[in-house]
């Protein structure tokens, strides 16, 4: 009886009819469902009499799910709390993604904030999200509040540096200090974020992070001056320069703050050193470039994503983070072709590529929460996939998209002016113009060639 249980809960492919559906009984060639076996469906929901989701007791999610929502949403009247009830909607609007929604609704601990939130022991905005302490789950959460439609749509990795800023600058105890921070994080880092995140072609994750560590760097520099007895204004420059050689990374997280401070005339301090020299190009050869190519092409136990956004970048050169945000508006499609628009003229793709682009686009309708317009969607609601979700299953399989780009890359400008490279890729004329120089092919002749055609 054990076994029949376990087996009664979960739906799987039926050996005799190869339905995906709660098969309970055993066969030669093994799980059947209760109608092959003879006596009729077995298995089923009680509610909706269906036998191809997994049964939680007598009831699949589907049938359990709205219950669950409502008793999340009520508050202590035992009503509906009326500003939550648009997630319930978005939350409910597909019955494909029941089972994980129940999941989420049962197991996540931001369940637990959105009862506090109907009963009102918690506010519902994006800055008491923020201040909750678990990051990860905090992020997920804010994207499915702000899709639907509980609060206005702003920049969640902004509001959450503000909220740590907050927390960071009452811990220090000079007032001046203090002050001046703050003065610089409203004015100079703050306004860095873009105000819809989910709109953003920027990571802005890793802006709040690189914020972080660099507002902590100039207050770490604050505190060695007041050691010191010294100021902003009383530094010498030979002080500084020492301080930048001696600590890692100084000049990258002291210059924008030195350039703000010598603007706003508060010291005298120059943060101008020479750039550091290129450490070169890393790439690979053509035959490597072609079989990871080849690979993708055919690696059928790997995602579409991570095929399709491979093949662009080993293929067009392009960037992991350019990858992550082309558009559905970004794609041309027809009966035969698929035209990709990554600067002002669009590519044809090459037809193997394009039967994968269709799967892609297939395998994230089905799996879909509702719209979305991006080509690779995220896990996060209204996000694109993030560059390492992208990079990491290729790097595990051998695959270096960053020196397969940059052979791509030395081969396209070998081949295609920087102008005309420029408008098909969608880069500066001055970065087609370095990839030009570093493939050693010279242009001068193509106006020659322009008015010979």
């Amino acid at each position: 009886m054990r076994c029949y249980l376990r087996r009664n809960r979960r739906p799987r492919a039926c050996s005799s009819c190869h339905e995906v559906r709660i098969s309970p009984h055993v066969s030669e060639d093994g799980p059947i469902c209760g109608e092959c076996a003879g006596v009729g469906k077995s298995g089923c929901c009680h509610g909706c009499g269906g036998d191809q989701q997994k049964l939680h007791g007598v009831y699949c999610a589907k049938c359990l799910l709205p219950d669950k929502v409502r008793g999340l949403i009520t508050d202590q009247n035992g009503q509906p709390h009326p500003k939550l009830k648009p997630l319930e909607t978005y939350l409910l609007r597909e019955d494909g993604n029941a089972q994980t929604i129940l999941t989420w609704v049962l197991r996540s601990p931001m369940a637990v904030v959105v009862k506090a939130m109907a009963t009102g022991n918690t506010a519902i905005s994006l800055r008491a999200v923020a201040e909750l302490p678990n990051a990860r789950a905090t992020g997920y959460f804010a994207a499915l509040l702000m899709e639907a439609g509980v609060v206005p749509v702003d920049n969640f990795d902004r509001v959450r540096l503000e909220v740590w800023q907050r927390q960071f600058f009452a811990s220090l105890t000079k007032p001046d200090e203090r002050s001046l921070l703050q003065r610089y994080a409203a004015w100079a880092v703050n306004p860095q974020f873009s105000n819809e995140a989910h709109l953003s072609k920027t990571d802005e994750s890793s802006r709040y992070r690189q914020s972080k560590a660099h507002l902590i760097a100039v207050t770490e520099f604050l505190q060695h001056l007041d050691s010191l007895g010294l100021s902003l204004e009383s530094t010498p420059q030979r002080l500084f320069d020492n301080y930048v050689v001696t600590h890692r990374r100084g000049r990258a997280a002291l210059t924008p703050f030195i350039r703000w401070a010598r603007n706003q005339r508060l010291t005298r301090l120059r943060s101008e050193y020479l750039p550091q020299r290129s450490p070169g190009v890393t790439a690979v050869s053509e035959d490597q470039r072609w079989e990871w190519v080849k690979y993708l092409l055919n690696a059928d136990d790997l995602g579409f994503a991570a095929r399709v956004g491979g093949l662009l970048m080993l293929l067009y050169g392009i960037t992991a983070t350019r990858v992550v945000t082309i558009q559905l508006d970004d794609l041309d499609i027809d009966s035969d072709t698929i035209r990709i628009s990554l600067g002002s003229d669009p590519i044809e793709l090459p037809e193997a590529m394009t039967s994968l682009v269709r799967q892609l686009l297939d395998s994230a309708r089905r799996a879909s929460t509702g719209e979305h317009i991006w080509l690779f969607a995220g896990r996060k609601p209204g996000r694109h996939l993030t560059t390492a979700a992208m990079t990491e299953p290729l790097r595990r399989r051998g695959i270096n998209s960053r020196a397969g780009r940059s052979t791509a890359m030395i081969n396209l400008a070998r081949d295609i002016p920087p102008a005309v490279l420029a408008s098909l890729l969608g880069i500066s004329i001055h970065t087609a113009t370095r990839w030009s120089a570093l493939s050693s092919r010279d242009w001068v002749d193509y106006p020659r060639i322009r008015l010979a055609e």
